[in-house]
């Protein structure tokens, strides 16, 4: 059981110290409604008026639709692939948070380095502003009809997930019950096997002996 337990208590201590980490760093951008030509405007100046207004997405006064269909479109399994292919990391977040009568979506990049997390994050930041401006321009609108992606909160720092080690700690630690208890029961096995062959030897000797 001695060289089992100091075995999981090594490996746990290793582990902790130097296993794989995980790091992330967060973003957040405020989408912003489109400054439509008001008709004073148009009088003013008519070339406003032959702009291109066929945004699909002006039928909803809320912004959080547009944002939702982006969140859906980055929440799918080929970001993952195409973050992957750019050496970034494949674990993140795209999710809402409403503000009033605003909307923000805060993004969260994880990678194994604080590099690679600040630029996980920030190429999603990318994807995000590009992913809104072509899923309105399907018709053609111009850039006066487009709801527009500003940046609320950029990815300044990454900082460690304590969880994630902590969770290769435990599964170390737990390997590492396992093997003291399979010790234990192995060296109890060996130990009874070995007194029933004294005992079985000692059995022998006695009947073999001349009455």
């Amino acid at each position: 059981m001695l060289p089992a337990l100091l075995i999981a208590i090594v490996a746990t201590v290793l582990v902790f110290a130097y296993g794989p980490r995980d790091y992330e760093s967060t973003a957040s951008y405020a989408v912003v409604n489109p400054d439509i030509p008001t008709d004073a405007q148009i009088q003013a100046d008519p070339t406003l008026g032959k702009l291109n207004s066929n945004n699909p997405y002006l039928r909803s006064s809320d912004p959080s639709l547009v944002a939702s269909v982006v969140m859906t479109q980055l929440n799918a399994p080929s970001t993952a692939d195409a973050l992957a292919a750019k050496g970034l990391g494949k674990t993140y977040t795209v999710e809402p948070s409403v503000s009033g009568s605003g909307f923000i979506a805060t993004i969260t990049g994880t990678g194994n380095t604080p590099a690679q997390s600040l630029a996980t994050t920030k190429e999603l930041g990318s994807m995000f502003t590009s992913t809104l401006r072509q899923i309105q321009t399907v018709n053609g609108a111009d850039d006066r009809y487009l709801y527009t992606a500003i940046v609320a909160s950029a990815p300044d720092r990454a900082t460690e997930k304590i969880s994630s080690r902590l969770r290769t700690v435990i599964i170390v630690a737990v390997c590492g019950v396992i093997l003291i208890f399979g010790s234990v029961s192995l060296g109890s096995a060996l130990t009874a096997r070995r007194q029933r062959r004294e005992q079985a030897e000692e059995g022998h000797a006695a009947s073999s002996q001349p009455a």
